[in-house]
């Protein structure tokens, strides 16, 4: 620095002390305060109210910040109390962060009927003041109905009038009954916005006590004095469930300031002990929520949804183990506190507007869970029928984000003989409009206008080249493809794109002029700061022009592109009381409903274009099951998160909803070890849809859930051909898929059923989460623990046939099911009949195509049981063919009712070997069956049956003469000091039973008695000197069993001893008596 002349330093010094003082003091440059901040249940701002709607008694304090951080501040509130001016309240600085100071008001609290105003003030030394407000807020207080005052019978509904707690209303409840098997109820504190009716098949009788409302289902009797209703079935005497003692707590209650406002209004019923609330759309962490607080809102929780208690997928809907099942039809913020205020009192809060009618209304159902679900679907919208080539396998992984990745994964399926029906590319757009390619050139359109594919070009080098030969190829492969979506206008770019491209501005430009997003008070909305896509404007899918015009960017991928459908996820980010959409409806309704509105928007569209398309969601509330197939979001590649998947998937098919899927073996986090990844796939051969995914862009080790890739990272070569099984099974199962999928469609009942569910008076059943019933046939057991390699499956009461091999377990009991990551315990109940597409070798689980066009071999596995029947839909001719299977044991035969069918099939029935099969032809051998156009043959070792029918376009019966129910085979029973062999031929099963020959020996047989009276039991053995056995039934001796010597160890004879057995489970015990013998099975026949 260059020392100046002392004289004109002086000068300097002087002109700068003129400058300093001429500038003005410090200043703010704002404050702010935001009352309810976003309304995220979850979290709060730093410069919210809380509580944001205070109650009487409750503590209000203020929060707000002011900018920049300067000394000499002030902050305080200038406000009124019912008009009248308060003494002003300073603020208590909080804390500084980053450009801000914060603070902190306390107000008190407040009685009901307050009415509030405040403006928060600030400045800096007196001067500069900044103000923000005034902002409102009225105070409440719970009140409650008391006594009956009086009734109307309006002919469609009856009114019930009571007195108000507080004095303040008239309130009035209404009672309907939109089918006379359930009702409907309408609460309104004020007596005014009652609007529900139903039919008129109902009887009133009114007595000095009560007030009854009978139809020939439900019987409501209303207690006057207090207000209180129990609901009975139609013969008046047994009770489904009661509303709360009002003398110990309110039942019907509501927030309300006695004036102008209800913010909440609230219902509780009596819920004693062992209780179960279940359903409340997908849940992650239980199935039973008693004992929680479950709250209905939507969200976008990013991993470990169970121990947040978080779900993207919520419903105000649940079924209790009583017999009743609720449904609140609003999508505003409602609360279940189920037995957490008091240990038996279970009810439901439910937001309002604020508005003097504002009511609260629910339906009621009753019966078992399956007639509760049909009637809840019946309201909400009936699940839509997926494409049949959704139940195959789906392929999917971020990191395919270039089209010669696609092309090469697309060849990997028929490279490893692994068949599968979809991809989903997600990282396939520009990341702005999300319906241009990556890396296409084009002119930019006005935003009213639309790109076709003749706009686009693709230079070389880039990455998607030409995607509709890529489609094509896909296509050609049997290949559906599936393109990811996401609701948003993106605003922030970094890096891909790091820039906004022209046409995504003119889009934006062009959807705010002209109204199609979502807005609030002062502009558009904007999804918060820090939320997934924050500060992006989001679409108004409530306005049918903003729809369209949304959709119809999209017409090039769909006409010709030739796409499938999308996968469309996001849309939790709608939060804030103050957002609005064209349909009138605020953001407090819309953070819930607007996933719908997306939806049902993708799908309509999606459906007029081709109507065998999809897509594939995530979020949703009540209704959602109408528009989508869903998947439970984004988990960690770990046990814990397959058993919260297992969860979700079963409480979201309780809640109505039952075509999901998980990102088998997880999503995210550590890559999954080949255990996992095996134990994941064999669960989701078993559920509603099957398909994986991974989560990374861009890994420098490839992350997909591909079974290529786990082989290649865990180094297990298992996990190809394993996997393959699993993956061909999954096609084996496609009739019965397909036909239970069509079946939810109709009535809304899972497809994948908790046990709760199937079985609901068993006890021991219902509190299992992590084993389930598929369909009506197949219960099925997945092994969701680390390091397990059995598992005990609890079977309810009746006979049950293992699916693989013909094992068979009498329940209700437990099985201890040793598993490798192989196979996975499924059982097939007796009676089931179950639709299969099998190879031409029959094998399950064996090699087959992925088409679902047609069967190699429509087989229907039959398991006789009394008459059973199974509806199965023939989609090809889209009708339901019932096919009916009668035993006769006592008579031995077997018969079974074929009903006309446009392809040929295979009858597989369980039982011993026919003398002959009426109108077949017995065929010596498999081979010589596969190549006969009919006939029948035996398999000793699954002990099948096999009939081979032409296609007929008649109804046929098939009569199997001469036959008794399977064999019981040895090898599955409980052995002592014996093992099991194979090394003798002509054994049936899987192998028998050997090294039966020392005092102490046994086998024992749970068998099932189809009927009391005389039975015979016939023993298959072999040995070489003649030997005996102590039989006993049910631990009692009922005799000696000679064997006699047979030529050699690899021939069989069969030994008889007849007793009588009561009919249902009985427990067989052979014991050693003298002499070594093999154990093949027993057959428990009638004489």
């Amino acid at each position: 620095m260059t020392r100046l002349r002392s004289g004109v330093t002086v000068v300097v010094l002087a002109l700068l002390a003129t400058m300093l003082h001429a500038l003005p003091a410090a200043a703010l440059s704002g404050v702010h305060h935001n009352p309810t901040g976003i309304d995220d249940l979850y979290s709060t701002e730093p410069t919210e109210r809380s509580p944001r709607d205070p109650m009487a008694g409750e503590a209000v304090t203020l929060k707000a910040t002011t900018w920049p951080i300067e000394p000499g501040q002030t902050v305080w509130i200038t406000w009124t109390k019912n008009g009248v001016a308060q003494t002003p309240i300073g603020a208590a600085w909080d804390y500084n962060q980053g450009n801000n100071t914060y603070w902190r008001i306390a107000m008190g609290s407040f009685v009901r009927g307050d009415s509030i105003s405040y403006t928060v003030n600030a400045d800096v030394n007196g001067a500069g003041q900044r103000s923000v407000g005034p902002f409102t807020f009225k105070v409440t207080s719970w009140s409650t109905v008391t006594n009956v005052v009086s009734y109307v019978n309006n002919g469609t509904s009856v009114d019930v009038t009571t007195g108000d707690s507080a004095g303040s209303f008239t309130p009035k409840i209404r009672f309907a009954f939109p089918a006379l098997d359930r009702f409907r109820t309408q609460i309104a504190p004020s007596g005014s916005g009652l609007n529900i009716s139903g039919v008129s098949g109902y009887t009133v009788t009114n007595s000095a006590s009560t007030l009854q409302i009978s139809t020939s289902s439900l019987v409501l009797k209303i207690q006057k004095t207090p207000y209180r209703l129990a609901v009975y079935k139609g013969d008046g005497t047994t009770l489904i469930t009661r509303q709360y003692d009002p003398s110990v707590f309110r039942n019907i209650g509501w927030a309300s300031d006695g004036v102008s406002t209800i913010t909440k209004i609230e219902d509780h019923f009596l819920s004693p002990a062992g209780e179960r609330f279940e359903g409340f759309g997908e849940r992650y962490d239980r199935l039973d929520q008693r004992g929680t607080d479950v709250h209905n809102f939507v969200y976008n929780q990013y991993r470990d949804q169970g121990s947040w208690r978080r779900t993207y997928l919520s419903t105000p809907f649940f079924l209790n183990s009583a017999g009743y099942g609720v449904y609140l039809p609003s999508t505003r913020y409602s609360v279940f506190n189920l037995n957490t205020h008091l240990s038996d009192l279970a009810g439901f809060t439910v937001d309002t507007n604020g508005a003097l009618n504002s009511t609260l209304d629910y339906h009621f159902f009753a019966g078992t869970p399956a007639e509760i679900v049909d009637d809840y679907t019946a309201v909400t919208g009936r699940p839509q029928l997926p494409p049949k080539w959704a139940f195959g396998l789906w392929m999917s992984a971020n990191e395919w984000n270039t089209q010669s990745e696609v092309t090469a994964e697309l060849a990997n399926p028929t490279t490893h003989d692994i068949p599968h029906s979809a991809i989903v590319l997600e990282q396939w757009s520009d990341e702005a409009t999300f319906y241009v390619w990556h890396g296409a050139t084009y002119t930019a359109k006005p935003g009213s206008g639309k790109l076709a594919l003749s706009d686009l070009t693709f230079p070389p080098g880039t990455a998607w080249s030409d995607p509709k030969a890529m489609v094509d190829d896909a296509h050609a492969r049997g290949i559906k493809v599936i393109l990811w979506q996401i609701p948003v206008f993106k605003e922030n770019f970094d890096t891909n794109p790091s820039s906004a491209p022209p046409q995504h501005v003119n889009d934006k430009a062009y959807a705010q002029a002209q109204g199609y997003v979502a807005s609030q008070p002062g502009g558009v909305y904007r999804v918060p700061t820090g939320q997934w896509f924050g500060d992006s404007m989001v679409p108004d899918f409530t306005s049918a022009a903003a729809r369209n015009w949304w959709m119809s960017k999209r017409d090039y991928l769909m006409d010709d592109v030739g796409i499938d459908g999308f996968k469309t996820d996001g849309s939790e980010a709608i939060f804030g009381r103050n957002v609005s959409f064209a349909d009138g409806r605020k953001g407090d309704e819309m953070h819930n409903a607007y996933p719908n509105s997306y939806l049902s928007a993708y799908n309509t569209y999606v459906k007029g274009k081709k109507p065998d398309g999809t897509i594939f969601s995530r979020a949703g509330t009540a209704g959602a099951q109408s528009t989508s197939i869903f998947w439970a979001g984004d988990q960690n590649s770990s046990f814990p998160a397959f058993q919260e998947a297992v969860r979700a998937q079963l409480s979201a098919g309780q809640s109505g909803v039952p075509y999901t899927a998980w990102d088998m073996a997880g999503f995210t986090g550590d890559f999954p070890s080949a255990e996992l990844y095996l134990r994941s796939a064999a669960q989701a051969a078993f559920s509603p849809i099957m398909q994986y995914h991974s989560e990374k862009a861009n890994p420098g080790v490839s992350e997909a859930r591909t079974p290529w890739n786990v082989q290649a990272r865990t180094g297990n070569t298992n996990v190809i051909p394993y996997f393959r099984k699993f993956a061909n099974v999954r096609m084996n199962l496609i009739p019965y898929l397909y036909t239970e999928a069509k079946s939810s469609s109709v009535t809304g009942v899972p497809m994948m059923r908790a046990m709760s569910f199937a079985f609901p008076s068993d006890s021991t059943a219902a509190a299992l989460d992590q084993q389930y019933m598929f369909g009506p046939q197949l219960l099925v057991a997945p092994i969701t623990t680390a390091g397990a390699t059995s598992k005990n499956v609890y079977l309810p009461s009746g006979e049950w046939y293992d699916l693989w091999n013909g094992g068979r377990f009498t329940g209700p009991g437990t099985k201890t099911y040793n598993a490798g990551l192989d196979t996975i315990p499924v059982y097939a109940r007796a009676g089931a009949i179950i639709p299969l597409n099998l190879n031409s070798a029959y094998q399950l689980g064996g090699n087959i195509s992925n088409s679902v066009s047609s069967y190699a071999n429509l087989v229907f596995r039959i398991y006789p049981s009394g008459t059973s029947s199974y509806s199965y839909f023939e989609d090809s001719a889209g009708l339901n063919r019932t096919v009916t299977s009668t035993e006769n044991w006592a008579s031995h035969t077997v018969g079974v009712s074929v009903p006309a069918l446009t392809t040929t099939s295979t009858l597989q029935v369980a039982s011993t070997q026919p003398s002959s099969v009426t109108g077949a032809t017995a065929r010596a051998s498999l081979a010589a069956l596969q190549s006969a156009s009919e006939g029948w043959w035996w398999d000793p070792v699954q002990q099948l049956t096999y009939v081979k029918l032409a296609s007929s376009g008649s109804a046929r019966s098939v009569t199997l003469n001469g036959v008794d129910k399977a064999a019981y085979e040895a090898e599955f029973g409980a052995g002592v000091g014996v093992s099991t062999n194979t090394n003798h031929a002509g054994y049936t099963g899987t192998g028998f039973v050997d090294g039966f020959a020392s005092s102490g020996d046994s086998v024992t047989f749970q068998v099932r008695a189809d009927a009391t009276g005389s039975h015979q039991l016939k023993f298959r053995y072999s040995t070489t000197v003649a030997s005996t056995r102590t039989v006993y039934v049910d631990g009692v001796s009922v005799g000696t069993l000679n064997l006699p010597a047979l030529a050699n160890w690899d021939t069989w004879g069969t030994a008889t001893l007849t007793t009588s057995l009561t009919a249902g489970a009985r427990s067989v015990k052979i014991e050693y008596a003298s002499n070594g013998i093999n154990l093949d099975n027993l057959v428990v026949a009638r004489p």
